[in-house]
């Protein structure tokens, strides 16, 4: 088995997530091309734009894996060649592939690229995993049904023990379909089935095309055919039935299980999430691995704890690593997000010493404010001042505003920042 420290794989919705996704600890992120991704409705990357992801990916000597994990139909094939001979040339570190036909034309005409197998192909045995490492596979992104002892078993069957890589998602928002093999997004928004009626667009969204609409987050309810408008009590719990949605994953207290299991690839999700979910998260999962490899690393296990509560997400849960989702429902009690905290701005650079500012949402003088940097760095702000491009002193700044800051402590000490650094605030 495997023990060394496990790779942090972070997610990348476009270059600026990247950015932020490397600067507080990840070892490599995933990201998707603007066609063939299972996240359409983010920004992701144009081939000219992927160029620049690499190469200055590798030019922090870090890696990059290219999500083209859709499943395919005949006339995506010809658009798809001409990719993978564009991407052969550009030298990803790997690339994330669910459908056989793509897997088949990727040996071909990007041989010099490592296959990953998404956990969209829903791998659960040992043999399956064998099979595809036997045809070029180097790693496998297990189905997110497997249990721990599931996973053990495929990390330790002969033939699968070496020279194969085991993935995990580990944190994050869960799909409630099979492994994300989905059908409903599709139905629920075709015009002639299911769609609500306050969808107004006539476009039919396919989940295995990478444009969910999520309908598994809606609320339900039950009823008779011949009984008109009678409705059925589907659930007992006050905040409704939402009997598809999924509790998120939190794997961040059992690192040392994930390891001993056979896991060396730890992959968070989120390309659809903004720049506070990547740092916050990031950053506290980069901690507990390092600390897992070596113990005198601090670990505050409350900052940690608080640090995965900043940001916006559902019910936490260990997914079915410990449980089958034959015996234990993955559901939540509700259909609302819980958040604490709003990004404020990202440092872009500096003037001086002044601390130059993208800013995200309105902020004041007078808001509490939260400085976070890489290697779990959090001040709280006691006096932050700004000024405006013609280095006016001003009391407020607003969203595209430019705006640089002078920041001091609760001790009235000067805050020393780098580039993609976050402040943030109360929500």
């Amino acid at each position: 088995m495997n023990t060394k420290k496990p790779e942090l794989v972070a997610p990348a919705g476009d270059m600026e997530k990247l950015k932020v996704a490397f600067h507080f600890g990840a070892d490599a992120v995933y990201a998707g091309l603007k066609e063939f991704s299972l996240r359409a409705k983010t920004k992701n990357f144009g081939l000219d734009e992927i160029k620049g992801a690499i190469d200055y990916t590798h030019s922090i000597n870090k890696k990059i894996y290219i999500a083209m994990n859709i499943y395919f139909l005949p006339d995506d094939m010809d658009i798809l060649i001409n990719y993978l001979k564009i991407l052969e040339k550009l030298n990803p570190d790997g690339l994330i592939i669910s459908d056989l036909g793509a897997f088949y034309l990727a040996k071909r005409h990007a041989p010099n690229i490592p296959l990953h197998i998404s956990t969209q192909a829903n791998i659960t045995n040992q043999y399956a995993a064998l099979f595809l490492k036997e045809l070029g596979a180097g790693r496998i992104i297990i189905a997110r049904e497997l249990t721990l002892d599931d996973i053990k078993k495929i990390r330790n069957s002969p033939g699968c023990s070496l020279d194969i890589t085991l993935e995990a998602f580990i944190h994050g928002a869960m799909c409630i379909a099979y492994s994300g093999r989905c059908l409903l997004s599709a139905y629920m928004t075709h015009p002639e089935l299911g769609r609500r009626q306050d969808i107004e667009s006539a476009e039919i969204r396919s989940a295995n095309k990478g444009d969910c609409a999520h309908s598994c987050r809606w609320e339900y309810s039950l009823k008779e055919k011949t009984r008109g408008e009678q409705e059925y009590i589907m659930s007992g719990d006050e905040s409704g039935s939402y009997v598809f949605s999924s509790k998120d994953i939190c794997m961040i207290d059992h690192i040392g299980d994930l390891i001993n299991a056979g896991v060396s690839s730890f992959k968070i999700e989120g390309r659809m999430k903004s720049i506070l979910y990547i740092s916050s998260i990031v950053r506290a999962y980069r901690r507990a691995i390092d600390h897992q490899a070596d113990s005198s690393i601090e670990y505050n296990y409350e900052e940690i704890k608080n640090e995965l509560e900043v940001v916006s997400h559902r019910e936490f849960s260990t997914g079915f690593f410990y449980d089958s989702p034959k015996k234990n429902a993955n559901t939540t009690k509700g259909g609302v997000y819980k958040r604490k905290i709003r990004l404020a701005a990202m440092i872009t650079g500096n003037n001086g010493d002044r601390a130059l500012l993208k800013i995200y949402n309105t902020i004041t003088d007078k808001d509490k404010i939260e400085f976070i940097a890489p290697d779990m760095k959090t001040v709280k702000i006691g006096k932050i001042t700004f000024y405006d491009k013609e280095g006016k002193r001003i009391g407020k700044v607003n969203h595209t505003d430019y705006a640089e800051a002078e920041m001091h402590d609760k001790k009235g000490n000067p805050i020393t920042f780098s580039r993609f650094d976050i402040l943030r605030m109360e929500a």
